[in-house]
C-alpha cells in the first residue's frame, strides 16, 4: 500500500482522495506513515517537530467524536493536543470527510490545522492535512492512517 502511493505525485493523490469514501469506524490507535514524492516524505517529520510535537507517532480515536495525537520517545507514549472529530465536507472537493479539529484554544499553530480522514481500506485512511491560513486552506499534505490491532 505504501509503497503504492510513494509512486503518486502529490496531484495524482489528491486525485485518489477524491474517489474515496469518508473514513467511519476509527476507534482505536492508527500508526502514521508519511505517503508520496521524496520531497514531501521527507520534510514531513522535521515539519512536524518544529511545531510542537517530535516523535509524533499517529492518533488514537477514542469514540467517533474525540481522538488525540500519540508521540512516542523512546518507550514512553504521550497523548498531545485532543482533537474533535466529525464528517464534514472536504476543504479539497466539498464531498464528506472525518474532519479533526484541534479549536481555537490550542496552541499555535495547531489551532489552524484541520486533518481529513478518507477510507482506504478497513486497516488505511488516506489522510489530508490542511493550515487555515491564506493561500495555503486549499493545498492539501497526505498522509496514511494504519489501524494497528
Amino acid at each position: 500500500m505504501i509503497d503504492t502511493l510513494n509512486r503518486l505525485s502529490l496531484g495524482q493523490l489528491l486525485a485518489r482522495y477524491r474517489l474515496l469514501p469518508a473514513a467511519t469506524t476509527l476507534t482505536g490507535r492508527w500508526r502514521a506513515e508519511f505517503v508520496g514524492p521524496l520531497w514531501l516524505r521527507l520534510s514531513a517529520g522535521p515539519s512536524i517537530a518544529l511545531s510542537g510535537m517530535p516523535g509524533w507517532y499517529g492518533k488514537r480515536f477514542l469514540d467517533s467524536t474525540a481522538a488525540v495525537n500519540l508521540q512516542r520517545r523512546g518507550d514512553q507514549w504521550h497523548e498531545l493536543l485532543p482533537m474533535t472529530c466529525s464528517e464534514q465536507p472536504s476543504w479539497l472537493d466539498g464531498q464528506p470527510c472525518a474532519a479533526l479539529g484541534y479549536g481555537a484554544a490550542t496552541r499555535r499553530p495547531w489551532r489552524w490545522v484541520r486533518d481529513e480522514l478518507r477510507q482506504l481500506d478497513e486497516r488505511h485512511c488516506l489522510c489530508l492535512t490542511f493550515v487555515d491560513l491564506p493561500g495555503l486552506r486549499r493545498l492539501g499534505f497526505p498522509f496514511l492512517l494504519v489501524r494497528e490491532a
